[in-house]
């Protein structure tokens, strides 16, 4: 062969392995930029599809259902429903007290009725035993000295009950216990005071039974 047209096939062949050589590295890059985009889809949509189902099990999630509306009026009306039935309550209540109350007072006067009455009974004993002795004995001082024992006896007893007696002569003149019956002028008896007593005053403890009748002093 000619040395000149083996050197120039030589370069032929050279020029056409280098651009064989060029061309399969394009290919090889355009390969692998067309993987590197598939795996980036790839990837891109396993993102998107784990972020739908995690938003399908987030919206899968049960939702609370909103309270109920409470009614102002109705609230209101149980409360005024309530309260009435609890005022009810405490009038019954009371109305038991009260009649057990009125029922313990009774049998508490009748206990200090039957009590006094016990007492009294001894001293109308003793007028009647004074009475009957003295149809046989004719003694009149002994029939006094009876009587005055009985007498005492009735006043013991009465103030054993709390039964006070108040007015005497000389004494200061108030219209809280004492009724003026009138008033007379006096040398002895100084002014606004009791000159007279027509009737005692009594008390059952502090409470006034009767108020005591009097004359009062006008002074000089």
């Amino acid at each position: 062969m000619n040395p000149l047209n083996f050197l120039k096939w030589k370069e032929t062949f050279s020029g056409m392995i280098k651009l064989m050589s060029k061309k399969k590295e394009t290919e090889n890059v355009d390969l692998n930029e067309e993987i590197l985009e598939t795996t980036e889809e790839t990837t891109t949509d396993e993102s998107v599809e784990g972020s739908s189902e995690e938003a399908i099990e987030v919206d899968a999630e049960p939702v609370a259902e909103p309270e109920e509306e409470i009614d102002p009026i109705a609230e209101a009306e149980a409360k005024v429903k309530d309260a009435n039935d609890k005022y009810l309550r405490l009038m019954a209540e009371f109305d038991n007290f009260k009649k057990r109350t009125a029922a313990e007072y009774g049998k508490l006067i009748e206990g200090a009725n039957k009590n006094l009455m016990n007492d009294l009974i001894t001293v109308r004993e003793s007028f009647e035993r004074a009475l009957n002795s003295d149809k046989e004995n004719h003694d009149a001082e002994a029939f006094l000295e009876g009587m005055k024992m009985i007498f005492r006896n009735l006043d013991d007893n009465l103030t054993k009950h709390g039964l006070q007696i108040f007015g005497e002569v000389g004494d200061a003149f108030s219209p809280a216990l004492h009724d003026a019956m009138m008033k007379q002028p006096s040398a002895e008896i100084p002014e606004d005071h009791i000159v007279t007593i027509f009737e005692k005053g009594y008390k059952l403890k502090d409470q006034i039974v009767r108020h005591a009748k009097v004359v009062v002093s006008a002074g000089e």
